[in-house]
């Protein structure tokens, strides 16, 4: 049996929705590119970053959320690869750095577990609510060791997870990272590939 563990923001959707919504409805294009050097530098932790960002959105959840869905894909490939791991006993959750209300809009008719972070909806700015329970490494932490531990992802927040994985696919950022770091993974583009390499 496997455990699945999948990032959501760039792994289970297309794009990445902090990102975004940042881009479109916050900071802007430059004020997230600063953001992103200040996170692969160390100057900011992934939480830290995702605060700074949530806080200069300033439109409604409605409107946000209304964009999302018109501009946000979903990869294709994730809803048959979740039926296929529940006929196979394969237990799937989603574990985000990002914003529950968003995670729980794309997947939760899925009924599978989401594991992802509180924010609060402001005119003067979203407030991101970092829960450490739900944090990556906590879950991961958690997991019950009967069975294999896989975990999928793409980004920057998906590293420190790394060393709770017993069987990485990664692709993006994380692909490279792992190259660099001659960390093991196996690369991957959508997760029809994830599902034929488990199978």
């Amino acid at each position: 049996m496997y455990r699945v563990f999948c990032d959501f923001d760039g792994t289970i959707t297309q794009r990445d929705t902090i990102v975004f919504l940042t881009e479109r409805l916050g900071g802007g294009t430059q004020f997230r590119e600063e953001i992103f050097q200040a996170i692969t530098s160390g100057r900011l932790s992934v939480f830290e970053a995702i605060a700074r960002e949530l806080a200069t959105i300033t439109a409604s959840w409605d409107a946000a959320a209304d964009l999302l869905r018109r501009e946000v894909p979903v990869d294709p490939t994730f809803e048959p690869f979740v039926s296929w791991c529940r006929s196979e006993g394969h237990p799937v959750e989603v574990v985000s750095s990002g914003m529950e209300p968003v995670v729980r809009m794309f997947v939760g008719h899925l009924g599978i577990p989401v594991h992802a972070h509180p924010v609060e909806f402001h005119e003067e700015g979203w407030i991101y609510r970092r829960d450490p329970e739900r944090d990556k490494v906590a879950v991961l932490q958690r997991a019950p060791r009967d069975a294999t531990v896989v975990f999928v992802g793409d980004g920057t927040s998906d590293v420190p997870a790394l060393p709770w994985a017993d069987r990485l696919f990664a692709k993006d950022y994380l692909a490279d990272h792992c190259r660099r770091h001659s960390i093991p993974f196996t690369e991957f583009d959508n997760f029809d590939d994830v599902r034929d390499r488990i199978r």
